[in-house]
């Protein structure tokens, strides 16, 4: 949930307000007026944007396709873009624990699997240094999961990090997720 207005981030995520067309709205209103130089400052931050977001999503799909571990578990990418990250993952028998619903750590797996993907997205190795999670709710077998990431700020090398785990697209919160990240001096994706 978004603490200024309780609205599930995968709300937020799939809001018409992420539009190129807002954003520029927005400029236009902070500027009191809508002139040419920046409507040219617009379109140049949106292609930076789509820049960062196609190196976002290529740096998430490198990862995800070099961790074994997360293909074990049957992780997907859905999203990933410079500022929030999206997998999903379907709940088999091989997730499940001795209560029959699916495993903690499969949960937080998905869970850090995104945050990976979202920490990462600037092109420097980033590395989780601590990580919290709370479950709210259990995961049974045929549920699908999906974990959404955002970013709630970076400090010089050290970031936090948010996921919202949801049993179905925009479902109800299943567990949230914290993350702390600390970025590799020197060490870059591409």
């Amino acid at each position: 949930m978004n603490s200024t207005n309780n609205t599930p981030i995968s709300e937020e995520l799939n809001s018409p307000d992420t539009s190129a067309n807002v954003r520029k709205s927005s400029l236009c209103k902070a500027n009191s007026t809508c002139n040419k130089s920046a409507t040219d400052v617009t379109l140049k931050q949106l292609f930076e944007q789509r820049t960062s977001d196609e190196r976002a999503h290529n740096i998430a799909q490198k990862m995800l396709d070099n961790c074994s571990f997360s293909a074990h578990l049957g992780i997907e990418l859905v999203d990933a873009r410079a500022h929030y990250s999206v997998c999903k993952m379907k709940v088999e028998s091989k997730h499940t624990n001795g209560h029959d619903t699916c495993h903690g750590g499969a949960i937080f797996s998905l869970a850090d699997t995104t945050f990976a993907h979202l920490c990462n997205a600037n092109n420097q190795v980033v590395v989780g240094h601590m990580c919290t999670i709370a479950y709210w709710q259990p995961a049974l077998i045929g549920d699908e999961l999906y974990a959404y990431a955002y970013e709630s700020g970076v400090y010089g090398r050290s970031g936090s990090y948010r996921v919202e785990v949801t049993r179905g697209k925009n479902g109800d919160i299943l567990a949230e997720f914290q993350g702390f990240s600390r970025a590799l001096k020197g060490k870059m994706h591409f």
